[in-house]
């Protein structure tokens, strides 16, 4: 949105572009993701996009959010004002910016058929259905929900951080009340799909308008003709909307409420609603690790604790950062958590 502001109606583009002057020289002394949002991209972007898009996808107050995380995560574009004014004066895009202007997506088997291909390597070592249940720090044990016991050396977690640490035993008041403070929201995914050639080569979009529930939207079958049974005849729309205690959302309605902002932002027309062939919903309660304001304080006493009890946490929430939290960034703490075990350096 930033990058392409020249795209906004006058009023809309002349109100980003001074409130982006305003704030030029800001030393960006700020508290919070909301300052920090004020205080470099000024009141026009806040107000168009980067408030009401990062409350819908967070659903969680920017306010109590850091702004520490976000030079990791570089998932957001700082402006060169400069640029900007080049960009809108000569019609000019911004289009090749971010690690997601390309990427590469498995032909087959959708996110699943990457990580299938281990599979033949370690199926010996599998075991699946058996829930852990309580962590025995002291005598290095693991009690599984089959009623089943196994001994570890070190284990290696990807389970959310505060949920293990709610199983582990001996309970210490410390680390309860550090995960107790650990903050994250859920995530309804509906998939929709639609008898219908795809109208778009667009991949995916994000919605802060208040039409619709979702804040993002993907053309599934984009990243893949064999994601849809005829590539040539049916499309399919992959919708994800957040939810937290400060953002409630109900299941029973989610998918009605889906296709109504299908229709009020015109991915689909009133009339391919007879047309949608299979709607899907997929709740995902751990969805995003909120970079809140009280989070580093409580990995700063969780995270040194497992280490020394032999327990690496790693991933999406076993770690629980975002910025550190993409697919590829999670393998890699997956092969640095090997070389650490190991005692190989592999910088």
């Amino acid at each position: 949105f930033q990058n392409n502001i020249r795209h906004l109606p006058k009023d809309a583009l002349l109100e980003c572009l001074l409130g982006l002057i305003d704030v030029i020289g800001n030393v960006n002394d700020t508290n919070n993701f909301m300052e920090w949002i004020l205080n470099t991209f000024g009141q026009g972007i806040a107000k168009y996009f980067m408030l009401p898009s990062n409350l819908k996808s967070w659903a969680y107050p920017l306010e109590l959010m850091s702004k520490d995380w976000i030079a990791g995560a570089g998932s957001i574009s700082v402006l060169d004002i400069k640029r900007v004014l080049k960009n809108v004066i000569y019609g000019q895009d911004e289009i090749g910016w971010g690690a997601n202007s390309n990427f590469k997506f498995p032909l087959y088997g959708g996110t699943g058929g990457l990580f299938n291909k281990f599979i033949p390597y370690i199926k010996e070592h599998l075991s699946f259905g058996k829930e852990v249940v309580e962590v025995d720090a002291e005598r290095k044990l693991l009690r599984l929900s089959d009623g089943g016991e196994t001994h570890y050396d070190i284990v290696i977690n990807t389970m959310p951080l505060d949920q293990l640490v709610f199983k582990m035993i001996p309970r210490e008041d410390f680390l309860i009340k550090a995960a107790k403070s650990l903050k994250h929201n859920g995530v309804y995914s509906v998939g929709i799909g639609i008898e219908k050639p795809c109208p778009s080569n667009k991949c995916w979009m994000y919605f802060p308008e208040d039409n619709c529930h979702f804040y993002r939207s993907t053309y599934f079958s984009n990243y893949s003709p064999h994601n849809v049974p005829k590539s040539q005849l049916q499309h399919s729309l992959m919708c994800e909307t957040s939810y937290s205690e400060h953002k409630l959302e109900d299941s029973g309605t989610i998918i009605d409420k889906t296709i109504e902002g299908l229709i009020n932002t015109k991915l689909l027309d009133k009339a391919d609603v007879k047309l949608i062939a299979t709607a899907y919903l997929i709740q995902a309660d751990y969805a995003y690790p909120v970079p809140s304001l009280t989070r580093d304080k409580a990995l700063s006493v969780i995270q040194p604790y497992l280490e020394e009890n032999g327990i690496l946490s790693r991933g999406r929430f076993g770690a629980w950062k975002y910025e550190l939290s993409s697919m590829d960034q999670s393998i890699m703490q997956g092969v640095e958590s090997i070389d650490q075990i190991l005692g190989v350096d592999s910088r």
